[in-house]
């Protein structure tokens, strides 16, 4: 069964850095996490609509009824859609093992059936999409204008996307939750995302809203795939055991009008292509606001973007078209069982 999905195309106009900070060097990842981009939006919409009305907005977003669900931010190039390998999907070849990205038709494929390992590999992302580079950086202590300590000294990644963008899915509540929120999107491309928006990094041109993606699900699903990080609110947690999953540390500082220097707390989260049992996850905002900071809350969205599959392949099919390149990144095996409850 087809569905339709309302979906936005972010074309990056020069480098970004999503990463964590790993002693002297600063790595960057190769796509956006929803909690990012769900960071971003919210300080873009409280440039534009105040403080009073984000917090109503972030209030409607941990109700029973959320304004906006939003998936990570995935590679779009040539007109297709890339998506994250489902987790319950385990290859025994090397190089398709490597894949982290696949085309639409392989993915519908992968959420009833698995694929041969060499049938897969096909569909991935061609390797030289996407680029990351280190760049050598120094701080310059400002009264004496020197580097004189060894920690002064450290590397930033960055990650290019060459003639390929960046496209997310997106469910929203009203009508008027969605224009406010495509109003501060348009600011957001302005502002940045990720790190290093001080210095330009992080720009996009004006998003497109005009995208449609329909995904074919599978018949009688059992189970959801998370398009998004995802943060079991207290009542999910049955089934989680039975899933298959990588857990992904969530670090980082706050960026707000009030202060950039205090570090969020850290809080876990299941991963983009974790797949658990049932389908009516949804997910949490997760409250990490640092200690003795009082301004404001400070959040990381866990809410569940799902589409529906079967939480244990059994037969083998193939997608309907192909792409002649593969990617080259690597991806670890999922856990099964026993994950903490984030």
């Amino acid at each position: 069964m087809k569905r339709e999905h309302a979906a936005c195309i972010l074309k990056p106009r020069g480098p970004f850095h999503v990463g964590e900070r790993e002693g002297m060097r600063e790595g960057s990842g190769v796509f956006i996490h929803s909690d990012t981009l769900f960071s971003a939006l919210c300080h873009s919409y409280l440039l534009l609509y105040g403080k009073a009305e984000l917090e109503r907005f972030l209030a409607a977003e941990n109700g029973t009824d959320p304004p906006l669900v939003l998936s990570s931010a995935f590679p779009y190039w040539k007109g297709k859609y890339y998506f994250p390998v489902p987790r319950n999907f385990t290859p025994t070849d090397k190089e398709a093992k490597k894949l982290r990205f696949i085309e639409q038709s392989a993915f519908e494929a992968l959420l009833v059936e698995p694929l041969p390992d060499g049938k897969l590999i096909p569909y991935g992302l061609p390797a030289g999409v996407i680029e990351t580079d280190d760049v050598p950086k120094v701080t310059v202590s400002r009264a004496g204008g020197s580097a004189t300590d060894e920690g002064d000294f450290y590397h930033v990644g960055l990650t290019f996307y060459k003639d390929a963008s960046l496209y997310f899915l997106a469910r929203f509540g009203t009508d008027d939750s969605r224009r406010k929120v495509e109003a501060a999107m348009r600011l957001m491309c302005d502002e940045g995302i990720g790190g290093y928006r001080t210095v330009g990094k992080g720009q996009f041109e004006q998003p497109d809203f005009n995208q449609r993606v329909s995904i074919d699900e599978p018949e009688s699903p059992d189970a959801g795939l998370m398009l998004s990080l995802y943060y079991p609110k207290e009542t999910e947690s049955q089934g989680l055991p039975d899933g298959f999953y990588d857990l992904v540390p969530r670090r980082g500082y706050v960026f707000s009008p009030t202060t950039r220097s205090l570090r969020r707390k850290e809080v876990s989260m299941f991963s983009e292509g974790a797949v658990f049992p049932g389908n009516s996850r949804t997910g949490k905002l997760v409250d990490v606001t640092p200690d003795g900071f009082n301004d404001h809350l400070v959040y990381r969205c866990g809410l569940a973007f799902t589409i529906p599959c079967k939480l244990i392949p059994s037969r083998h099919s193939e997608p309907s078209s192909s792409c002649h390149s593969e990617r080259s990144e690597e991806s670890s095996a999922p856990s099964r069982a026993g994950g903490p409850h984030a």
